[in-house]
């Protein structure tokens, strides 16, 4: 094999490589939101991180797992009627995003290694992607933090540690996402950045995605969307009664469920509005810097989130409907990422 099909041989292997973690991130993301959904989340009250890969095997270590549990508040003051097997559902879920964030860290680390060896990224890639194991770790760290927040007192985790949990996984998703679009284009001559109209107006559309999950991981964390079942009026009122509640103050916008739930639908149908003109226009206008198919998939995209979210409100988060809504999410947001990089390498001045 000759120097240059050896070269285009690890080129393919780094990209692959990059598609598997971005991959793995997002998976991690939706099983995470599907472990809040069902409850799952506090199911495992310690954390080894590396003992911790094995479940139990017997039923001596299952019973063992099951008695740490019970002393939790979770277990004592909502599910004291809990049988073995029903834990066994829970404890399943929980460690399954616990096993594939550690897969995860292995699939990184070992071809990292492995590819700066052999001097096959180059120092550019190389920061970013040591930004990305920085924030891997401290994710981590962050996990077990929103976990403890509900082994205390309290049987439900902290919605800000949750949030902030939620926040540091679209960080880390997006950085791999847009460093795999750019080893893609990894010999393009890229333009230099200069702000002009188009670019902060779509600049604004990541913006707001990025706050309206933010403002969604709230009213997760609360429970906030099982406080009104009707759209677009809460309870007949399009300004319902106690959205401000003296005492909160500020912390209405992050603790007061009747606030955290307008608001949030309100964040969504703003920023429904704006990309949906935004990518209209686009599409009307001709515009020669992102191929037609991509602004098509963000309005689809984006139609299909409005709509799960509604349908999430009004099914009183039915969780096949709020999976759904939290996984597009995300498409969402790669679908903004994927039309903003486009536009960043086809762009002419």
């Amino acid at each position: 094999m000759n120097y240059h099909n050896k070269v285009n041989n690890f080129k393919l292997s780094i990209l692959l490589w990059l598609i598997t973690l971005t991959t793995l991130v997002f998976a991690i993301i939706i099983i995470g939101g599907l472990t809040r959904l069902n409850d799952s989340g506090l199911s495992m009250v310690d954390w080894r991180p590396i003992m911790g890969t094995f479940p139990p095997f017997s039923k001596q270590e299952w019973l063992k797992v099951f008695n740490l549990y019970k002393v939790s508040p979770e277990f004592i003051y909502i599910n004291h009627n809990m049988i073995l097997d029903e834990f066994k559902y829970i404890f399943w879920w929980e460690w399954g995003h616990r096993f594939i964030a550690r897969i995860l860290g292995i699939i990184f680390i070992f071809p990292f290694i492995y590819f700066v060896i052999k001097k096959r990224i180059n120092f550019i890639f190389i920061n970013k992607l040591i930004i990305v194991f920085v924030f891997g770790i401290f994710q981590a760290l962050v996990g077990w933090w929103m976990v403890k927040s509900g082994l205390t007192d309290n049987p439900y985790v902290s919605p800000y540690r949750l949030t902030f949990h939620l926040i540091n996984a679209l960080i880390i998703f997006s950085i791999l996402l847009w460093t795999t679009m750019d080893y893609f284009y990894i010999n393009t001559k890229k333009n230099k950045f200069e702000l002009k109209y188009y670019e902060a107006f779509m600049i604004l559309s990541i913006i707001l995605i990025f706050i309206t999950i933010i403002s969604g991981g709230f009213m997760a964390g609360t429970n906030a969307g099982k406080s009104f079942n009707t759209f677009p009026l809460m309870n007949g009122k399009f300004i319902p009664d106690d959205y401000y509640i003296i005492d909160l103050g500020l912390f209405n916008i992050f603790e007061n469920t009747i606030t955290i739930n307008f608001n949030h639908r309100w964040i969504a149908s703003i920023t429904f509005v704006y990309i949906f003109t935004f990518f209209l226009y686009s599409i009307i206008s001709k515009n020669n810097y992102i191929p037609k198919i991509i602004l098509y998939l963000v309005i689809i995209f984006l139609i299909f989130q409005f709509t799960l979210g509604i349908l999430t409100l009004l099914s009183n988060v039915n969780i096949n409907y709020a999976s759904l809504h939290q996984a597009n999410s995300v498409l969402l947001l790669s679908s903004l990422f994927l039309a903003y990089h486009q536009y960043k390498i086809r762009k002419k001045y």
